[in-house]
């Protein structure tokens, strides 16, 4: 296998199998562990996998709060004109309306058949464990005429990026043993292939699957290398943290590692200390113990531990202890080495006591926990591009297989999608809003027009924006409609 993959992506993608078992708990700071000669006695050995913890905490701030599709429409009407009353929709504008309305409505439609909400929680985690990242692979199932969002791990990606533009894939192979014995190994690859001359010529994606052995023998060929019929690689790339021109970068539970071992050892030694404590070592001096007949130990238990003799001496029996004299200390370590790992995870340690105030408000809760914030902002930035990415590849993908027999998606609607293939997700912050403070901020936007009714109903957390959009449309054309004696038009509901 390492001949096959090069010694560099080998290594790598042992390194990440690792940092995985360390997530699971599998491989720990006990893994390779030997117990000294001259101990007589289980040492303990505690794991109390806090990176596990934080990479969840971490992932949870991300996309605990379902994500949401949309698609503003280009703003074509002049923008004094939109604003004064009456204006109706010139008819580009309303072409634009329904255009970016028909790729939302796609593209929620996939996301909701994916369920990209649970799926983007675990991509998450994944992308916290790598030092690569998480793939996305789109897949066209013709006999369900859908489109498939598939996650896999980097440990089952070899990723080929071009030598001038590191965010494009030439080739992606994803491989993967398909039973425990390890016998039978998955490839499916993607090529992306330039045809014909520099000026005439265009990008062409080849696919290629087939089954190999352990000993990598080509068992079966599920598909020939053939074109797809697209000219890009439906797979996306989400890096990790990384530097300039980097293909891989720095993952969060690594780093991690080193101060939550020195917790688990720490942990492990207090617990022991305890015992000893607890059970502290007997000392019989100037007695005749017999082994096969030892002393019972019980509480009320009574000792003969002999008669006085001259030549040894006054026999006696005591308890080396030592009075737990650095418990304090200790601890005090403990504490600073958590305070440490949340430092470094930039997940905040905070006390339920200090909450106690008679009441927190909405700015006072980001300032506490503000670190945590700015990760998951920073975060963000990179989850945006890469599913707007993906998002361009979904209806790209829906043009290529608009004939197949079976292809399930409105077609009315995707007629309307044009070259402009650009959306946008709005996240959220899993915190307790001040609702009340959040809708008199909407409000006051909605009234300087600093944001649309629709944006703000997205962004109040309400399900199906658009369909509440609409009920408040109606509703406030019926209160005209009853308040006028003198039954004036409608407002037009296309522009709003």
């Amino acid at each position: 296998m390492e001949e096959a993959l090069g010694s560099k992506e080998f290594q790598r993608i042992c390194d990440e199998i690792k940092l995985y078992r360390r997530y699971e708990g599998d491989l720990n700071v006990w893994t390779d562990y030997v117990k000294p000669k001259e101990i007589d006695y289980e040492p303990t050995q505690l794991t109390m996998n806090y990176p596990r913890k934080l990479i969840d905490s971490t992932a949870a701030w991300q996309f605990e709060k379902e994500p949401k599709v949309t698609v503003p429409p280009d703003v074509l009407d002049d923008p004094a004109d939109m604003i004064k009353p009456g204006y109706t929709p010139s008819p580009l504008q309303e072409e634009e309306n329904s255009r970016a309305k028909a790729k939302e409505r796609l593209l929620t439609w996939v996301w909701e058949e994916n369920r990209m909400h649970e799926k983007l929680l675990a991509a998450a985690k994944d992308r916290a464990i790598s030092r690569t990242g998480v793939y996305a692979r789109l897949h066209y199932d013709t006999r369900r005429g859908e489109i498939k969002i598939l996650w896999h791990p980097s440990t089952e990606v070899i990723a080929v990026h071009n030598e001038w533009d590191v965010d494009q894939l030439d080739e992606v192979h994803f491989v993967a043993w398909l039973d425990e014995e390890q016998t039978k190994l998955w490839k499916l690859s993607y090529y992306l292939v330039w045809k014909g001359d520099e000026d005439t010529g265009n990008y062409d994606c080849e696919i290629e699957e087939a089954i190999y052995d352990d000993g990598l023998t080509l068992v079966e060929k599920r598909v020939e290398r053939e074109s797809m019929g697209l000219d890009f690689i439906p797979v996306v790339h989400v890096p990790t943290d990384k530097l300039s021109g980097q293909t891989s970068g720095f993952s969060e539970l690594e780093k991690l590692i080193e101060t939550a071992d020195e917790i688990d050892r720490k942990l492990s030694d207090y617990s022991d200390a305890l015992r000893f404590e607890m059970f502290a070592i007997t000392l019989l001096t100037n007695v005749e113990y017999d082994p096969k007949n030892p002393f019972k130990i019980a509480p009320g238990a009574i000792w003969d531990l002999g008669e006085t003799n001259k030549e040894i001496g006054e026999p006696d029996a005591k308890k080396l202890e030592s009075g737990f004299k650095f418990k304090e200390a200790i601890e005090a370590y403990l504490d600073r080495l958590q305070k440490r790992l949340h430092e470094i995870s930039e997940v905040p340690m905070v006390n339920t006591a200090d909450l106690n105030t008679g009441g927190i408000n909405d700015l006072a809760l980001k300032m506490l926990y503000s670190s945590i914030i700015s990760k998951t902002q920073r975060a963000w930035i990179v989850w945006q591009s890469r599913l707007q990415t993906l998002n361009e590849y979904i209806l790209r993908y829906m043009k290529a297989r608009q004939e197949h027999p079976r292809f399930k998606y409105e077609k009315e609607w995707l007629a309307k999608v044009d070259s402009n293939y650009g959306s946008k997700i709005v996240f959220g912050l899993p915190l307790p809003e001040d609702q009340k403070a959040l809708v008199e901020q909407l409000g006051e936007e909605i009234a300087y027009e600093l944001e649309s009714v629709k944006g703000a109903i997205t962004r109040s957390g309400k399900e199906n924006a658009e369909v509440k959009f609409m009920e408040i449309l109606q509703e406030r054309n019926l209160k005209k409609q009853v308040g006028d004696p003198y039954k004036a038009e409608p407002e037009p509901t296309s522009n709003e």
